[in-house]
């Protein structure tokens, strides 16, 4: 099912909220890691499609609705506000950018710790994301923060995962989604803040 005309049925199995645009990464099924990305921007009453391209997810795929936990390497299936992105300059996004530094961004993924699941700056503890390494890699050099498990779409929980990215790649992730460079600056420079992505299998994602 093509997502942005299933969203504009009233087919999709999550609503679109205050969203102007919905990036969907949609799988075949549970198991694979490639997805299709597809973003839509809402036309009036109906949705039109910005752009369609490849793009992969967690090396275990998808995992099913509320069963994604730190370390699975899988994917959460939902629907999540997008509010903030992060890399090594803004590419013109109307999201709140952070511009990382070559050291000393970190994001929390050590369960237990008050800083879980959210960015933070100092020493990186040894099982959170050192943001700053990652971007000189290259997957970070431009990513958007999928507010899964956390503020403002939840309170995080201890242990259900964190680090959901959008960012740069072509190859399987931890748990991101992750797309080339081009597609993923093209998607920045249309999001703005209650933009959503809609993430999971297809059976998952729509309505017959």
């Amino acid at each position: 099912m093509e997502p942005c005309q299933a969203l504009g049925q009233g087919k999709a199995r999550y609503g679109a909220g205050a969203a102007r645009h919905v990036v969907f990464a949609v799988a075949a099924g549970y198991g694979t890691t490639e997805v299709t990305v597809t973003e839509c921007v809402r036309k009036g009453r109906s949705w039109k499609t910005l752009l369609s391209a490849p793009g992969h997810i967690g090396r275990n795929g998808y995992a099913e609705p509320g069963a994604k936990r730190e370390g699975d390497g899988k994917s959460p299936t939902g629907s999540y506000s997008l509010t903030e992105a992060f890399g090594e300059g803004d590419p013109g996004t109307r999201l709140p950018y952070r511009r990382l530094r070559e050291s000393g961004d970190c994001w929390g993924s050590t369960i237990g710790d008050r800083r879980y699941n959210r960015y933070y700056r100092g020493a990186c503890l040894p099982a959170d994301e050192d943001l700053s390494k990652i971007m000189r890699n290259g997957p970070y050099r431009q990513a958007v923060v999928i507010n899964y498990n956390r503020p403002p779409d939840s309170r995080i929980v201890q242990g259900n995962g964190s680090a959901i990215f959008m960012h740069i790649g072509t190859g399987q992730t931890a748990g991101c989604v992750s797309m080339e460079r081009p597609v993923l600056e093209s998607v920045m420079r249309t999001l703005r803040p209650h933009d959503r992505i809609m993430m999971g299998t297809s059976r998952s994602l729509f309505r017959d």
